[in-house]
């Protein structure tokens, strides 16, 4: 095999094993935390504000931090050693000299792979971060935690606060039937309003992006399943499965049939009907 096709292979098989991943977590309902805590966590330590970084590391939220291994102890340490990574990328906007951030960067990573219990990987590179942020902190001398970006009260913060959240809750729920009433409640907001907002924001009407969602997980389906036509549809809270393959072939302009063997790539024809 040749490298073209080895990637070619490598290619298929992240993308496969990628739609299974995000599946899996959709059908159980779990989610990784925010995104903007981890904003505000690495922008604390680019502006040298040691009491936001230490609020944000407090922060609880329902989701979960990312899996990088089976080993709970591997796990923890290439999560350490992603954290840091940012936090000296992060102390560097904020004024640390390059090769003193990486050469800090690189002494943690070191110290981390001694490490042989979860707690004192976190305690390491929780370290590395606030003495990044210490590190900034003496730099910018009293302008520390000044000059740093508009708080989610500001109009266009609180925006995309808002519409992030939307996302988040029409990923997690892409396997019922969306009620924009219901998710407008869960939000905080009001239901008219809240569509208003999206359409604005996003150049899309929410029941717009829902249906491309779904449109888009049901080709994932297509591809690296062998669930029938009947089984995607209910699976994405539809009342039939003609009323999916009728938004199907609008987006795409191909019958749930056509797209499978087209696309697929897990399974061949077996003539068990769920083609």
């Amino acid at each position: 095999m040749n490298d073209g096709r080895q990637m070619h292979y490598i290619d298929e098989e992240l993308e496969r094993d990628h739609a299974e991943y995000i599946f899996e977590k959709q059908e159980l309902g779990t989610l990784h935390n925010p995104y903007d805590q981890e904003i505000r966590e690495f922008t604390s330590i680019e502006y040298g504000d040691i009491e936001t970084l230490r609020k944000s590391l407090e922060e609880n939220y329902a989701g979960e931090i990312g899996t990088l291994a089976a080993d709970p102890l591997r796990n923890a340490k290439n999560r350490g050693i992603v954290v840091i990574a940012l936090a000296s990328r992060a102390a560097i906007r904020g004024g640390v000299l390059p090769e003193t951030a990486f050469s800090l960067s690189d002494t943690f990573i070191q110290r981390i792979e001694l490490c042989r219990d979860v707690e004192s990987v976190m305690r390491l590179f929780h370290a590395a971060e606030f003495q990044y942020a210490q590190m900034v902190r003496e730099i910018r001398g009293g302008n520390a935690g000044k000059g740093a970006p508009p708080s989610a009260n500001d109009g266009e913060k609180l925006s995309d606060h808002y519409l992030d959240r939307c996302k988040t809750y029409i990923f997690a729920h892409l396997h019922e039937k969306i009620s924009v009433g219901e998710m407008a409640r869960a939000i905080g907001l009001n239901a008219n309003y809240l569509s208003d907002l999206f359409r604005r924001c996003a150049g899309i009407t929410l029941t717009g992006y829902i249906q491309n969602e779904k449109i888009r997980l049901a080709k994932n389906l297509l591809i690296y399943s062998d669930y029938s036509y009947g089984e995607i549809a209910a699976y994405l809270g539809y009342s039939s499965q003609s009323h999916l393959g009728r938004q199907f072939k609008c987006r795409t302009g191909m019958t749930m049939r056509q797209y499978r063997l087209r696309y697929g790539r897990k399974f061949d024809l077996a003539g068990d009907g769920k083609y």
